[in-house]
């Protein structure tokens, strides 16, 4: 009698392992390999405000969660941070209002242009411009 929970132990473990190998192949399919110089700086900032639809639910936001991060994918991006708004105290300066930021930096302007007409970016806006009732973008270089 005490054999069977010991096998079903062993089964269950041997289930874990194998659930948990698979979990790892499907990340590891999905990374981005990137090498990013830690000493580069930025040369523009592309600063992305979104509003989505009141009609936006838990599933939808997160396909667009989703959709945001793709972005990484495209080469010239160096890096890229997305968030919602801080919900940090009311000042006549502070516009908490949007629902996502994203921030990504280029090297320079030619890596933002090359990243507005790349299929991955093109494909984001095709599949999540529905959700979004307004987009405000800042765009600055720096020296």
């Amino acid at each position: 009698m005490k054999i069977k929970p010991l096998l079903f132990c062993y089964f269950f473990l041997g289930l874990l392992f194998v659930a948990c190998q698979q979990s790892k192949e499907i990340v590891e399919e999905i990374n981005i390999e990137k090498v990013i110089d830690a000493d580069a700086e930025p040369g523009l900032i592309h600063t992305v405000y979104f509003w989505l639809n009141e009609d936006v639910d838990e599933a939808s936001a997160k396909s667009f969660e989703d959709g945001v991060w793709s972005l990484e994918g495209i080469p010239t991006v160096k890096r890229m941070f997305v968030g919602p708004a801080a919900s940090t105290p009311s000042r006549g300066v502070v516009d908490n209002s949007f629902d996502y930021a994203l921030i990504v930096w280029f090297d320079d302007v030619a890596g933002h242009d090359i990243y507005q007409e790349h299929p991955i970016h093109l494909k984001f806006v095709e599949e999540q411009e529905a959700k979004f009732k307004r987009v405000q973008v800042y765009d600055n270089v720096l020296q």
